[in-house]
């Protein structure tokens, strides 16, 4: 779940923060994002962590929802997927569908 400096910049932008004294928590709700995101599109996410951070379409979902729990401080307890901007929940359809496409290609291959 490691975010790369570059990216962590541009995740910055997205929350229109110009400042770090708040970098700890936008990473905290960064990480939160990512398991809500893979959890929703598999159960084994953490086996394929690598794949969704390599997926073009994973940022399009998890900046936005980072942006979501950063602007509204919502309680981890609390969140829920259902509350996310709609741009999220499609892509997380559209990363399902990759997924299991992935799936299925390993599975021929065997």
């Amino acid at each position: 779940m490691e975010l790369a400096e570059q990216d962590f910049d541009l995740l910055r932008k997205h929350c229109k923060v110009d400042h770090h004294s708040e970098d700890n928590l936008l990473k905290a709700y960064y990480e939160w994002a990512f398991v809500d995101i893979a959890s929703a599109v598999t159960s084994d996410y953490e086996e394929n962590e690598d794949w969704f951070q390599k997926h073009p379409l994973f940022h399009r979902a998890v900046f936005p929802l980072t942006a979501y729990y950063f602007e509204n401080r919502i309680a981890y307890i609390e969140r829920n997927l259902s509350y996310a901007p709609q741009m999220v929940l499609s892509t997380v359809h559209k990363l399902r569908d990759a997924y299991m496409e992935k799936m299925e290609k390993s599975q021929n291959e065997v």
